[in-house]
């Protein structure tokens, strides 16, 4: 006798609804209201599997715990992501005591849901899954009974719940249900029936437990989507098709005369299987086929024709006849979107990118805080950063139900993507993952995600070296930057006379780029602990830091104060008449006289030939101690009264401030403060100081940045598979960017030490 206990209810978590299946009866069906009598729900034990623990269990809805809606949506299949999966609606729903009935009510105006109808009406559809929320229930271990609602419940074979609140969210028409007394009113049920074994071998290819029982194959049955419910719906329509009648029962034998004594007789032939032991050979055949089949395929026969053999029945022969001859005619993988550019790097597969892959993308997005998933593209996985992929609005908007998916859900979607099974397993998923996907849709969907953290961590960091002068350069080589011998002004040309050749100068300024990158890794720990935000948060952090390598380049080289090709420093005080002189270097401190100085300096430079160049300065740039005295200087209009009062003068006037739009833009960048600036290059710090500042006329008689060409001045993801024995996923961000002094007359520099 089993346990006697009784158990408390427990009230479930705001989780996703629970599915389960049920059936519809066509003869009820109403042309005037377009609608089909069925029974929604019913006390009957269905088995269900537990997204909260993992667990498979039989689960009774008590009709008494029902929340009954006037009305709730009819879907397809389960599918709530969007509008147009509304079928029409399940109405006048009414509550007995082992069941509830309601009336579908199919819309009008909808191609969709005209072509469900009609096959509803043909007694094509008789199948609905209502979608409800557990609100409270008690769970009765194997082997124990409980009381529950004055009514004694027995555990069998695995957890019994029996659930006392529920709510009733929505109803979806599906091609096979599972509760056996729920039905399209109209139509007669015969009860449970055996599944085809061609269906059940199928179903077990994709990850059905060879163990489970008819049960539980129709519940995994009514849980597929896409491609797999496709193809089970034709194994279904085909067993349909040509399963034989039952034969009619045999007539009475006729009466026969009494043998003469036989002989012993030999041994009676052995009897011919029952229906149940044949229907279990027949499984176990299809499954040794479907077996053989997979692993004579193996990697080098594509998966559609694997799939073919499969489907068609092929035998062993025909297999290998058709798969040598695939292999044969395919010749060596040739498209380079296949072949990867590292080593170790990995690409992902086209059949991987799909509306799946992005919707899951989508959801990663969405629960690491990006709003619009749309906004930002799904990276292909190669070295090139431009954009290939972009999500749609549909996407994003099934994203927004897959962001609530754990990292190990993710992971599970992600194999089913791969190998068209799905694994409950944890410990299966990590496995098949180890072995096949880690080039595969998870790598494709956290890449997408990581792009897009990057892209965010780069456009949230602020960039102050816009007067900075841009260049994109071929390769690592040293550059040089052109500069004349003797300037350039136009001479007077004699009739009859030959222009004078402009020189390249001996002394020019050179340059060259280098590569900045960080690497970070994603491991199977990662995934089982559910760091979601933390993994995330790691490209956030790397596309600020890409974004921080420019002006970390071009401050400290200002700081630095390099050697100009001439042999002077880039800021010096030197006579512009002596070798390496600049003139551009004082120490007045930040105020109207200092600034006027500077703004003089600046416009009395000349070419080598003496032409005046009449350079001004566009941007002041101080430190964070400095902005509210750069900013009175340049935006007030009064520099205060001219002179105390008097008696003798008793009139006071302001003095206009000149400076007023002097320098059109002001730049606050702290690089140059006390606390100094890092150096990417050396790693070290370069020292600042608070009463630094500069004033630069922008373009290319100053500062030159360069970035190697065909990076859009970006940085670029790479994606890796991890060494061998190791599973998970690793990243690198990777910029290829130099800076350098191009001309000092551009520029003027002022310690403010006074």
């Amino acid at each position: 006798m089993p346990d006697r206990l009784t158990i408390r209810e427990t009230p479930a978590a705001a989780l996703d609804l629970t599915e389960r299946a049920f059936c519809l009866r066509s003869e009820s069906a109403d042309e005037a209201t377009r609608s089909v009598e069925a029974v929604i729900a019913t006390d009957q034990p269905v088995t269900v599997y537990d997204y909260r623990t993992g667990e498979i269990v039989d689960e009774v809805l008590r009709m008494d715990g029902a929340s009954i809606p006037d009305r709730v949506p009819m879907l397809a299949n389960h599918s709530r992501y969007s509008l147009d999966d509304i079928f029409g609606s399940a109405r006048n729903i009414t509550v007995g005591k082992h069941e509830a009935t309601g009336r579908l009510y199919f819309a009008e105006g909808d191609p969709d849901a005209e072509r469900a109808w009609q096959k509803v009406r043909g007694g094509h559809i008789r199948d609905v899954s209502a979608g409800y929320r557990s609100i409270k229930y008690t769970d009765i271990r194997p082997g124990q009974s409980a009381v529950v609602a004055g009514k004694t419940y027995t555990a069998k074979g695995r957890t019994l719940r029996v659930t006392t609140q529920w709510e009733l969210r929505e109803v979806s028409l599906v091609p096979i249900g599972a509760d056996s007394r729920s039905k399209i009113r109209g139509d007669h049920f015969h009860g449970d029936v055996n599944m085809p074994p061609k269906l059940r071998a199928y179903l077990e290819s994709i990850g059905l437990r060879a163990e489970a029982t008819d049960a539980e194959a129709q519940t995994f049955l009514a849980g597929l989507t896409g491609d797999q419910r496709a193809r089970a719906d034709a194994i279904t329509a085909e067993t349909t098709r040509t399963d034989p009648a039952p034969p009619a029962d045999p007539p009475a034998p006729a009466p026969t005369p009494t043998p003469p004594a036989p002989t012993p007789p030999a041994d009676p032939p052995e009897p011919p299987p029952t229906v149940e032991e044949a229907a279990r050979r027949a499984v176990a055949a299809e499954r040794d086929r479907v077996r053989e089949i997979t692993r004579l395929a193996g990697t080098d026969v594509s998966p559609e024709l694997r799939q073919r053999a499969i489907d068609e029945g092929w035998d062993m022969a025909r297999a290998s006849q058709e798969f040598l001859g695939d292999v044969r005619r395919r010749g060596p993988a040739t498209d380079p979107a296949q072949v990867p550019y590292h080593p170790t790097a990995q690409t992902v597969r086209p059949s991987a990118i799909n509306a799946t892959a992005r919707s899951l993308a989508a959801g990663l997005m969405i629960a690491t805080g990006i709003s619009d998933p749309t906004k930002h593209v799904a990276h292909s996985g190669r070295r090139d950063p431009i954009p290939t992929d972009r999500i749609t609005e549909k996407e994003a908007e099934i994203g927004q139900r897959m962001a609530r998916m754990s990292a190990i859900d993710i992971l599970r979607e992600c194999v089913r993507q791969d190998t068209g099974r799905l694994y409950w397993d944890p410990g299966e998923a990590f496995d098949a993952l180890r072995a096949a996907t880690s080039g595969g849709t998870l790598a494709h969907v956290f890449s997408t995600s990581v792009y897009a953290k990057i892209v965010e961590g780069w456009n949230e960091e602020p960039d102050t070296t816009l007067w900075c002068d841009t260049e994109d350069v071929a390769n690592f080589m040293t550059q040089e930057d052109i500069s004349l011998e003797g300037g350039s002004n136009l001479r007077v040309l004699p009739r009859g006379g030959t222009a004078t050749d402009a020189q390249l100068a001996d002394s020019r300024e050179t340059y060259r780029i280098a590569r900045f990158a960080r690497k970070w890794t994603v491991d199977e720990q990662d995934v089982i602990d559910d760091r979601l935000g933390a993994i995330m948060r790691m490209p956030q952090e790397m596309g600020s830091a890409a974004r921080r390598l420019r002006p970390d380049l071009v401050y400290s080289l200002l700081l630095a104060n390099p050697k100009l090709a001439d042999g002077g420093a880039l800021f010096n005080n030197t006579a512009v008449t002596t070798a390496g002189g600049h003139k551009n270097l004082t120490t007045a401190a930040l105020g109207a006289a200092g600034l006027k100085a500077a703004i003089d300096a600046m416009g009395a430079y000349r070419t080598a030939d003496n032409a005046v160049l009449n350079i001004r300065p566009r941007y002041l740039i101080v430190p964070a101690a400095l902005q509210w005295t750069a900013k009175e200087l340049l935006t007030s209009t009064s520099q205060g009264f001219t002179a105390a009062a008097t008696a003798a003068t008793p009139e006071q006037f302001y003095t206009i401030n000149i400076l007023n739009g002097a320098v059109e833009t002001l730049i606050v960048d702290d690089r140059i403060g006390a606390g100094g600036c890092w150096n990417p290059l050396t790693q070290k710090v370069v020292a600042g100081a608070a009463t630094k500042w500069y004033l630069s006329a922008g373009g290319p008689r100053t500062i030159r940045v360069a970035y190697r060409r065909g990076t859009n001045r970006l940085p670029v993801l790479r994606s890796y598979s991890l060494d061998q024995g190791q599973w998970g996923m690793s990243w690198d961000i990777n910029m290829d960017i130099g800076a350098a002094a191009m001309d000092y007359r551009g520029l003027h520099h002022s310690t403010g030490a006074g």
